[in-house]
């Protein structure tokens, strides 16, 4: 039985103009160094479990929901949905909770904006811990939505089924997956919402490589308003980022601006929506990074060789930021 108090957090709604409103929460000692958690997806939503990786006498932690997502306003918004606004918005968070300086933990998508709101202002960031690196780069949106399929040809398959089944023809690569699949699913209706579903349910299978086996429930069987909405906003987000806003800018050749700050790289050995070519390449563009690829580790963050390997690095982090704070 889990005797533990619960957790104290505060939280709040900030305006950060364009018509939208991002949810943020803050938990943890409050004259500790802050870790900022940014989420995947483009479309995902903060989890609270990101912080279980940390010590959590150690660390204020910041987690927020991005815009059109999770808990932010309003829902779905794709106007004024762009990296330079996330960037934006992670920055009017920082003023608005009165912090000076704080380390960035992202996974995923979370890597490619965290890494995007490093190089923009590498005076607020104190280090950085990445699992799962994107690059998102043409390729890397390639591999997710099309080349992929040698490796998962089922799944690939019924993803490409559900498009079908939405839109009446199958694309045959994966700039007709973002064009085909951009007006069922901004119209939220069940056409799109069982879209949507197929596009998360994709990610998922391609995520994880040692999920515990568990039999569904009757309940999770039919998805929730609440299930539907996250796997709405997930599909939805994430095509209109592949499609009008990435690549971005090239970030390695930026990685020069922060790499004089302490940064831990976790990525698992057979991620296969971000594969580790990435994390090499990061890696080998910041002399002062320590990677640990977690061998027989997927994609998920949870996967027992990921977790290990953020829980070290999360130690080695703040042991990094507290000796530069001590020579400063």
């Amino acid at each position: 039985m889990d005797n533990q108090p619960p957790v104290q957090f505060d939280e709040g709604m900030l305006d950060v103009g364009d018509g939208h409103s991002i949810y943020w929460r803050a938990q943890g000692p409050r004259e500790a160094p802050v870790m900022l958690v940014v989420h995947g997806g483009p479309g995902g939503a903060m989890n609270v479990k990101w912080a279980d990786v940390l010590e959590q006498d150690k660390w204020r932690v910041v987690f927020f929901d991005q815009r059109g997502c999770g808990k932010s306003t309003p829902f779905g918004k794709l106007e004024h949905n762009g990296i330079a606004a996330l960037i934006g918005d992670m920055e009017k968070l920082r003023v608005a909770l009165d912090i000076g300086q704080w380390a960035i933990f992202g996974g995923s998508w979370g890597t490619t904006l965290g890494l995007a709101y490093g190089v923009a202002h590498p005076e607020r960031c104190t280090g950085f811990l990445l699992r799962g690196i994107f690059l998102a780069r043409r390729e890397d949106i390639d591999w997710f939505l099309w080349d992929v399929r040698r490796v998962f040809p089922e799944a690939h398959r019924a993803f490409l089924d559900a498009i079908e089944a939405a839109c009446g023809k199958r694309p045959a690569n994966a700039q007709e997956i973002l064009h085909m699949t951009e007006a069922p699913l901004a119209r939220f209706d069940e056409a799109g919402t069982r879209l949507a579903r197929a596009w998360t349910q994709y990610e998922t299978t391609l995520s994880v490589v040692n999920k515990p086996p568990k039999e569904p429930t009757e309940e999770e069987k039919r998805p929730s308003a609440q299930a539907n909405a996250a796997a709405i906003s997930m599909a939805l987000l994430e095509r209109h980022y592949m499609a009008n806003e990435l690549p971005p800018t090239p970030l390695l050749p930026l990685v020069a601006r922060i790499a004089h700050l302490p940064c831990r790289i976790v990525h698992g050995r057979f991620d296969m929506v971000c594969p580790a070519d990435q994390a090499l390449e990061l890696a080998a563009c910041w002399p002062g990074a320590q990677l640990t690829v977690a061998d027989a580790s997927g994609h998920w963050t949870f996967e027992p060789g990921n977790l290990a390997a953020l829980r070290s690095g999360a130690a080695a982090l703040g042991e990094a930021i507290a000796q530069a704070n001590a020579a400063a």
